[in-house]
């Protein structure tokens, strides 16, 4: 099961939790529990790729110092992306509704769907070398928009949804 807390710049002992609903509707993120044994068949998976024309499949393993230094930077894409954890663990930080940082603890099977416009970066936990994921994305249109790029209408866009409450309805 996934966990995600939110971030705090002062030194806490314990974190405060959220609930992937709360995750959801703070941030637009979606959770999904994916059979890691045998995703290229799993029926939720091929269902989400469909749904969202996803169909660009990059393998992310084997990081080396750029990819680290790209994945950690925060930014967001023009389109939807899926994360799936295939091997490892790491930590996706994303920017709530109110400009927080909310930390996702991702292991084997987790995939989480950002949404496009929304910030985030990404951590690997223990040896980089070693963490193996998918990341599934549009066939088109690929790029990294780093902070700040708030004037971008997919941003904009995103921020309307986030504050008009496109995501109080629990899609999980």
């Amino acid at each position: 099961m996934v966990r995600a807390w939110l971030l705090s710049e002062e030194k806490i002992l314990v974190p405060k939790f959220i609930s992937l609903e709360e995750l959801y509707k703070t941030s637009g993120i979606e959770y999904y529990q994916i059979d890691i044994n045998n995703y290229e068949n799993d029926p939720l998976l091929k269902n989400l790729i469909e749904q969202r024309d996803n169909h660009n499949i990059n393998k992310v393993e084997g990081l080396d110092d750029t990819d680290l230094i790209n994945h950690n930077t925060e930014h967001f894409h023009e389109h939807d992306e899926f994360r799936l954890v295939i091997h490892g663990s790491g930590y996706f930080d994303v920017r709530d509704k109110y400009d927080e940082w909310i930390r996702i603890e991702m292991i084997p099977g987790d995939l989480i769907v950002i949404p496009g416009g929304c910030y985030h970066r990404f951590v690997v936990e223990g040896k980089v070398e070693e963490y193996k994921g998918l990341r599934f994305l549009k066939d088109y249109g690929y790029k990294a928009f780093n902070r700040p790029n708030d004037e971008l209408e997919c941003r904009k866009a995103y921020m309307r949804r986030l504050y008009n409450g496109a995501y109080d309805d629990i899609k999980q």
